[in-house]
């Protein structure tokens, strides 16, 4: 399906056009303003094939895609048109909900993440070129004075020096007001001699007997959202008392006249010191509680993205790099746990069986070493929970050792493993590097291993397999004994040797422990314990029954491990037996091991080993 085709889609599932306030999409999600979300089918939005999830927050209705979120967005504004004003709905005010903590807060959260989300390529496209530009620098590639390093220079400080006028233009659309006239305050913010007056520590301009304090704006964010923000509201005064036919010509005038001196005078430089407070007293919590602090936001960052709380987190990254230089807070820990992520995908990958998902688990894992983890936290870690709680204790070891080494970033970029020489400050330090690298090694190993320690359902069904895989499969029982092989021809039972009851294999073991030969459950366990059947997941049923005339015993010299319905993985101890009880009792030890429902496929094909132990292929059943 073209793209158009699956926008045209969307559209339709989401309520139509006249429900779509605001679309537009951050780097994994769609993110929508609604009328009604009630008019959402979210089935139906689920079942198309580039969807990996939806998430819905009081504010905004997400649609999680990944690759090519940008590219649908694009397709679904050129349909929409712009709708921002026409289709807004406005709510009668007796229907006004009630001003609660929890409401401002959700709604500061999707307001930075609505003005964030926009302008992500052009920071992560100039955090991009400034990690060129730390590696041109450290390994001396140009001289200072070349053109090469002063436009590469050039490239990466451009988004951020002149942030204000990127959130402008994204905080005007948000606030549903005339981004030109925002574009000129973050001109008066940018004003070459207010930032000449900052750096020459010049006394307050008077303004009508008003302090207008020199100040650099450069590089901030709350100075710019704080006035485009009230400019809003004064727009909406303006508009009306002033007669329409003086708008074309007064109303931008009369808006920045009352607009420029209150953000120069109030909101600009309050919004400057709300920054540097953060930024400082950010510092200060690492300094005091660094290793928890970074456990903690390394461990469940996954949660946080699953919120879209992280975006929250950007604001203040980007602001402690441009006031102290570095970040400690959020893009180190964040780069952990996509490394986090990447380890327990990369282990889901290696328990799969089925080729499509072993696939679908690696893209999404490199995905995730890349920086993009959603794919992976939604499609494969948060379904099947056990390798998310891997990931999360993967992450918070990681962040502990990271804060513990003093780890920092000397760049704003995406947080993927590309971001390393970030960590190599332009004076040579490579202390935070080390640190990064020592913590994401770690977090990827601990990861990885807790992923494949841990017992869970891997979720694989047969009708994900295609028909030419299903028919080609070949399916491997591993031995559950360690011992010595026999053909079945040799156990002195009529019902095991003429395979009445299936066909299989025979060993004499050497080790009395039963182990799981694959994947599955336990489908029926004896109650003498001498013998148990197992269902595989590709639908295998095994009959282990251990030594012959054993069912005597009434299950001395036996213990169970498992009981019926019990889920089983590969190496997992299932029964232990006492070898040297059961032959001072007389009893033949030799087990046959069948495949009860082996007419179902097309042949058997055993081992050529004489001596065998659980680590080794005992069956492949051809499909």
């Amino acid at each position: 399906m073209d793209n158009k085709k699956l926008a045209e889609q969307i559209i339709e599932f989401v309520g139509g056009k006249n429900n779509i306030i605001r679309v537009w999409n951050c780097m994994t999600r769609i993110r929508f303003n609604l009328n009604d979300e009630k008019l959402v089918q979210i089935d139906n939005i689920k079942n198309l094939n580039i969807v990996i999830n939806i998430q819905t927050t009081p504010s905004q209705f997400q649609i999680i895609i990944g690759k090519n979120v940008d590219v649908i967005t694009k397709e679904i504004n050129t349909i929409l048109g712009n709708i921002t004003k026409e289709n807004y709905i406005s709510k009668p005010q007796h229907n006004k909900p009630k001003i609660t903590l929890k409401g401002v807060f959700n709604n500061i959260i999707e307001t930075i993440t609505s003005i964030f989300s926009p302008i992500l390529p052009a920071i992560i496209g100039a955090g991009m070129m400034k990690v060129i530009f730390s590696l041109i620098t450290i390994f001396n590639c140009f001289p200072p004075t070349s053109g090469v390093f002063q436009i590469c220079k050039w490239i990466g400080d451009s988004a951020f020096y002149f942030l204000p006028f990127l959130l402008a233009v994204s905080s005007a659309r948000k606030f549903n007001v005339n981004e030109f006239v925002a574009l000129c305050l973050a001109g008066v913010l940018m004003a070459p001699n207010l930032l000449a007056g900052a750096e020459n520590n010049l006394p307050s301009l008077n303004f009508i007997g008003l302090a207008v304090p020199y100040m650099n704006y450069s590089a901030s964010i709350i100075p710019i959202i704080l006035s485009v923000f009230l400019m809003r509201y004064i727009d909406k005064f303006v508009t009306l008392f002033l007669p329409k036919i003086l708008t074309p010509i007064f109303q931008s005038l009369i808006v920045l006249i009352i607009t420029v001196p209150i953000m120069l005078i109030i909101l600009a430089p309050l919004g400057f010191y709300i920054g540097e407070f953060l930024s400082k007293g950010l510092i200060n919590l690492f300094n005091f509680s660094g290793p928890i602090a970074g456990g903690l936001l390394a461990g469940f960052n996954p949660l946080i993205v699953m919120t879209g709380m992280h975006y929250a987190f950007m604001p203040a990254a980007i602001q402690s790099i441009e006031t102290n230089g570095f970040d400690n807070f959020w893009l180190p820990f964040a780069l952990i746990s996509n490394l986090a992520q990447t380890g327990a995908i990369m282990a889901v990958m290696l328990k799969y069986k089925i080729k499509q998902n072993k696939s679908i688990a690696l893209s999404t894992g490199i995905s995730a070493f890349f920086g993009i983890s959603e794919p992976g936290l939604y499609g494969i870690t948060l379904k099947l929970k056990k390798p998310l709680y891997a990931a999360m204790i993967g992450g918070a070891v990681g962040g502990i050792i990271a804060a513990f080494l003093n780890v920092k970033t000397y760049a704003f970029t995406a947080p993927s493993i590309f971001a390393l020489p970030t960590y190599l400050s332009e004076q040579g330090s490579k202390q935070a590097f080390y640190a990064i690298l020592i913590s994401g090694i770690i977090t990827l190993i601990v990861s990885f291993a807790l992923t494949l320690i841990f017992k869970f359902d891997l979720q694989e069904r047969r009708d994900n397999i295609n028909e030419e895989e299903a028919s080609e499969a070949s399916l491997d029982i591993y031995a559950p004994l360690n011992g010595k092989v026999e053909t079945i021809k040799n156990v002195p039972d009529t019902t095991f040797a003429e395979e009445i009851i299936g066909k299989g294999v025979a060993i004499y073991p050497t080790q009395g422990i039963v182990y799981a030969p694959f994947d599955g459950e336990v489908s029926v366990l004896f109650h003498t314990k001498h013998a148990i059947g197992l269902t595989s997941q590709s639908g295998i049923e095994l009959l282990i029954h251990i030594g012959l005339e054993t069912v005597e015993l009434e299950g001395k010299y036996f213990e169970a491990f498992v009981k019926a319905g019990d889920k089983i993985y590969k190496g997992d101890k299932l029964i232990e037996f006492d070898i040297t009880n059961l032959k001072n009792h007389g009893y033949n030890l030799l087990t046959p091991i069948v495949i009860t429902n082996h007419k179902e496929y097309k042949s058997i094909e055993i081992t050529d080993m004489s001596e065998i132990t659980n680590q080794d292929k005992l069956l492949t059943v051809i499909k």
